[in-house]
């Protein structure tokens, strides 16, 4: 009976105990823990924004969550929080703090750089915990490992699925929003991008980097062609407590705005430019502001004042290799639209010096580049033919440039004996850096050295560099002088430009070689026997102005077909031909600039002067090939033209994928139900399955979503499209993972082997033959050439190999060995090199031999013209292994 009264107070005294322990156990889990683990992942997230550098040039990120190689900095203190989770994880399993430790174990993972064990962590709270709000944080943060890892379209449709899911909580749709916009970016969807951002703003506090996200808004504004949003979230920028760099580049971007071709409001941003100028903490950005002010005055047509504004850019700027890079490519565009071609030349080659062969179209620019040197080439080849023709034929022009000469050594031969006599008034022992920097502006100040200036290796550079600044990267060779004052007299006549003088004459000295040239040639009376030297290369001879004159006409006719074919100037290849017309009469390629200048004439709709030069034509050369081309040309008759059962299915696709993108539903399925019906197992069907699926989500049928996703997954194993598959079946299970046993398709199931038309074939054992391998952007690529430059010395000596670098598209590089005339020889080659340890040791752990390769010579053509690195590879591997 007793026993009976007591219990009550026993179970009573039990609960009461049960509820303190469990305090004291949330307790201790929290502030011994939990506490002291969250205050290290918050650290480590603040010095991941410190250490985090922005790409002012790009859409900047949306999270500063700097990079995998600098998170690793943070591996000791992460270890030591998940150790403080895994404690109440394991240890305080009653504790209310369990699930809160795995999110923060796995933050703790994402900030030390280690994504994978992160998602590891997100995944599993979002299968533990499905009735948790937590389990919608872990998914957002499993997006940003996405991110990270550069799985953007695993990322986009994780997001897309959250925000179609009606339970997701309203306390992380601001997250969400943020980190579906950040994917879209990635993948250049920039519309959708800023809608999501637009949605995420009003809820962003100002401590949660608003001022980054505003900037971005105002970025993506920019880009699709929205000023007046633009303009608002930059003012927003500058009004806030942004960073430094965020405030310079948002007022840059609105001057931009401003004096962009739909608003043109140059007043304005001349305005802005002008206060930063002024503006004493704008001192190390003082190019970008000049740089923008000569954009502006080629927009307003000022060329002239644009070139001055470029070039204080350039003096007054750091170290910005791409924004030296775009002036000087402007600068040789501007001054090669003025005709002035040596200096065009010059500002070309040092962009090329200064250009990342990883910036976005660096092939397109490496092209234009060839075309402009090749071009250039020929009519520098001109002006030096013509002029060394005017020296010859002209003997008043003749002594006025043998004057100007004369003057010139005269005049340094003094400044020589000026500076022996008083060495301490050279400033080049005093400062080898200013005083003709050359176009990158000052150079680095050195101290007083009284040792012989030529053994001063930082003086022989300069000296080198000064000299290709002046006179271009030319060939050493006597006499280069007469051809250098050719050229620049040439400029001089072409261009009216009577500006443009003579310049640095320097004294060279006289080979053997030379004085038997100059010996067995026949010099006008009027030349001084002393000074016969100077004329050397001058062609007096009949038949040496006849081969200059050839020259010529070659050189006018390519320069003139680079105008009309590869650079789209017809009015320009006009007045070249024309020209040559004028001074060549009798060459052998008269008649064909002839058919050319006709050829420009035709294509631009002047008859007249088409039919002036084709009676030319048949007055000089009445037996051409070229009057039976023009006279009886190949007729085409317009045949209406039949679509193929490819092209309609084509059609059929882009119509349907337009319905899926424009949200019609309905008009989705008649689409696909049509197309399954009238091209049944056609080319395209699985991105046919694979659009409708996604258009089956959208309706809330997700077995319908699943079964097709899951099929695409399997027939198309290997492929994009299957691998696709695969990941949006992943995101799919991990938010309903209940559906994820129910839908397999048996083993059975037929895979589908996608049929691969390669555009190379196996060429002849004998035809010659590249070795070529890929350079990721983790390679140093100048050690990888300079070990493989050792092994051939070492192990190929009796071998002429060449080593040189392409790109093959706009950011594939690769590295190329030229030399093998046979397969056997490039297959014993790659043999060799993988044996090689010295040679292997310079590649990175990661790196798999099979991507040594080598290409015939035919297939190299191919690849260079298809730009599909990849492609190659895959027919190396079916072909060669």
């Amino acid at each position: 009976m007793a026993v009976l009264i007591c219990l009550p107070m026993f179970l009573s005294a039990q609960k009461k105990q049960s509820l303190i322990k469990r305090a004291y156990v949330n307790t201790v889990a929290r502030y011994n823990y939990y506490f002291n683990a969250s205050i290290k992942v918050q650290n480590a997230k603040r010095d991941a924004a410190l250490a985090h550098i922005d790409d002012f040039n790009e859409v900047v990120h949306v999270f500063p969550f700097s990079t995998q190689d600098n998170l690793k900095n943070n591996l000791p203190a992460m270890d030591e929080a998940i150790l403080k989770c895994n404690h109440i994880i394991h240890r305080r399993t009653s504790s209310k703090w369990v699930d809160n430790s795995w999110l923060l174990s796995g933050q703790a993972q994402f900030f030390k750089g280690d994504f994978f064990a992160a998602l590891e962590c997100f995944e599993f709270i979002a299968r533990a915990y499905k009735g948790n709000s937590i389990r919608y944080e872990a998914e957002i943060w499993s997006i940003k490992s996405f991110l990270m890892l550069g799985k953007y379209d695993e990322a986009v449709a994780l997001s897309s699925i959250l925000m179609a899911d009606p339970l997701f909580p309203k306390k992380f749709k601001k997250e969400l929003h943020l980190v579906y916009a950040e994917g879209l970016i990635y993948q250049e969807k920039l519309i959708e991008a800023l809608a999501q951002l637009e949605k995420a703003i009003p809820k962003v506090k100002r401590n949660e980097y608003r001022y980054r996200r505003h900037f971005v808004a105002g970025q993506l504004a920019m880009k699709i062609d929205k000023p007046n949003d633009a303009i608002r979230y930059f003012e927003k920028v500058t009004r806030s407590n942004a960073p430094y760099l965020f405030d310079f580049f948002a007022r840059i971007n609105m001057v931009r705005i401003h004096s962009s071709p739909t608003i043109k409001n140059y007043k304005k941003g001349r305005q802005i430019l002008v206060s930063m100028i002024k503006d004493d903490k704008n001192l190390d950005l003082l190019d970008q502001i000049y740089y923008e002010l000569a954009v502006i005055e080629m927009m307003t047509g000022d060329a002239e004042l644009a070139i001055e504004h470029f070039k204080l850019a350039l003096s007054s700027g750091q170290s910005n290799p791409k924004l030296k890079s775009d002036i000087y490519l402007t600068l040789a565009e501007l001054y090669f639209n003025k005709e002035i071609f040596v200096q065009s030349q010059k500002y070309y080659d040092s962009a090329v010096q200064v250009l990342s062969p990883e910036i976005d179209g660096y092939a397109d620019i490496s092209n234009k580049h060839q075309i402009l040197t090749s071009l250039i080439e020929n009519l520098v080849e001109i002006n030096l033919q013509d002029s060394l023709l005017k020296l010859a034929r002209d003997p008043k022009f003749r002594t006025t440039t043998l004057n100007k000469i004369k003057e010139e050594e005269l005049k340094k031969k003094e400044e020589e004996e000026f500076l022996k006599n008083n060495p301490l008034n050279d400033n080049r022992f005093m400062d080898a850096g200013t005083g003709g920097g050359g176009m990158g502006g000052p150079g680095q100040q050195m101290s007083f050295s009284m040792g012989f200036p030529f053994y001063d290796a930082r003086l022989k550079t300069k000296g080198i560099n000064d000299f290709k600044l002046a006179w271009g990267n030319r060939k050493l060779g006597d006499y280069w002088r007469i051809e250098s004052i050719a050229k620049d007299d040439y400029n001089t006549i072409t261009t009216q430009n009577k500006n443009e003088g003579v310049t640095d004459i320097p004294q060279d000295s006289v080979s053997n070689d030379k004085e038997l040239t100059i010996s067995s040639k026949n010099f006008p009376t009027d030349i001084h026997p002393d000074d016969i030297s100077y004329f050397a290369n001058v062609p007096f001879d009949l038949e040496e102005q006849k081969a200059a004159e050839s020259i010529m006409g070659r050189c006018y006719f390519q320069a003139g077909s680079i105008y009309r074919e590869k650079l789209n100037q017809p009015d320009k290849a006009v007045s070249l031909l024309e020209e040559m017309i004028r001074k060549l009469k009798p060459n052998e390629y008269r008649e064909n600039v002839f058919f050319l200048l006709y050829k420009v004439h035709q294509s631009n709709g002047n008859i007249d002067k088409a039919n002036h030069i084709f009676t030319l034509l048949e007055e000089e050369f009445p037996n051409s090939e070229f009057i039976e081309i023009i006279k009886n040309p190949e007729t085409i008759k317009e045949k209406k033209t039949v679509k193929s059962p490819d092209d309609l299915l084509k059609d059929l696709y882009h119509q349907f994928y337009q319905h899926h993108l424009n949200g019609q539903l309905d008009s989705v399925e008649w689409y696909y139900k049509h197309a399954k019906s009238a091209f049944p197992a056609n080319a395209l069907e699985g991105q046919f399955d694979f659009i409708y699926a996604e258009s089956r989500i959208k309706k809330g049928q997700k077995k319908e979503y699943v079964d097709i996703m899951r099929s695409i997954s399997v027939n198309y194993s290997g492929t994009p499209i299957g691998d696709m598959a695969e990941e949006r079946l992943t995101a799919f299970y991990r938010l309903f993972p209940d559906m994820a046993q129910s839908n397999d398709v048996p083993s059975s199931a037929p895979k589908k082997q996608p049929d691969i038309i390669y555009p190379y074939q196996k060429s002849d054992p004998l035809s010659g033959f590249h070795f070529v391998m890929k350079v990721d952007k983790s390679m140093d690529f100048n050690i990888i050439r300079i070990a493989f430059s050792d092994f051939n010395n070492d192990f190929r000596k009796n071998k002429p190999l060449k080593i040189t670098t392409s790109f093959v598209g706009s950011t594939t590089r690769i590295l190329v060995v030229s030399g093998f005339e046979t397969l056997s020889e490039a297959e014993e080659y790659v043999k060799d090199i993988k044996i090689n340890h010295q040679l292997m040791s310079k590649f990175p752990e990661n790196f798999e031999k099979k991507e040594f390769m080598y290409i015939s010579k035919d297939n190299f053509s191919i690849l260079l013209r298809e730009k599909a690195f990849e492609v190659y590879q895959n027919y190396f591997y079916k072909t060669y292994l």
